[in-house]
């Protein structure tokens, strides 16, 4: 009976793992803040190239969140559905400034919803994405987040962009074993007949 309880919490871990699975593709991950994002590019947390959900808090004493990240390339998107308060999410160069905002998102039908998206073509790079409650630096560059803030958790939505691709290191072209190999035989060939024709040329008449 032990074993038929075990084998069937075995098939229900199991069965959440391909559900879960199946809700992220095979190069997307789950991100948790560390400690606590800061609001500066020193301080912010940095999340890998496939992190596609960010989950986090800011509190009383911590005013907003910022998380650095590469981008490859290509369009961009990040909303905060999920979170439990009014969020302002912000768009930042990696100097910084801001290049997109968005407090409260407006689907075109006329209904508006406390969560934040953002959206728009980014060349390659590195960006900051920061988080925030209402009204906290409103349409401010990262240096202008207040420290004072609320209680209240998020969650951040993002799309996943391949890591930027690194120079491939300069190299000689090395012949491979093969060519090597008919080379020597060619080489060889040359030596062996150019002792015969000695052989041959020393011999009397």
């Amino acid at each position: 009976m032990n074993f038929i309880s075990a084998f069937g919490k075995f098939c229900s871990a199991l069965a959440s793992a391909v559900v879960l699975a199946g809700a992220y593709p095979a190069y997307a991950s789950l991100y948790l803040e560390v400690d606590d994002a800061g609001t500066t590019a020193e301080t912010a947390n940095y999340i890998s190239w496939d992190t596609a959900t960010i989950i986090g808090a800011i509190h009383a004493s911590d005013g907003a969140d910022v998380y650095g990240f590469e981008w490859e390339g290509g369009f961009f998107q990040a909303d905060t559905t999920g979170s439990d308060f009014d969020t302002m999410l912000s768009l930042f160069n990696e100097s910084g400034g801001l290049l997109l905002f968005n407090d409260d998102f407006n689907d075109n039908s006329g209904v508006w919803y406390s969560h934040s998206l953002l959206s728009m073509e980014l060349d390659a790079g590195n960006y900051f994405l920061g988080v925030t409650h209402y009204a906290n630096n409103y349409m401010g560059e990262m240096g202008g987040y207040l420290k004072k803030g609320i209680e209240g958790s998020y969650q951040i939505q993002k799309t996943v962009a391949a890591p930027i691709p690194s120079q491939p290191p300069i190299t000689a072209d090395v012949p491979e074993p093969g060519t090597i190999a008919l080379l020597a035989i060619g080489f060889g060939g040359i030596i062996l007949g150019r002792r015969r024709k000695n052989m041959l040329c020393k011999r009397p008449a």
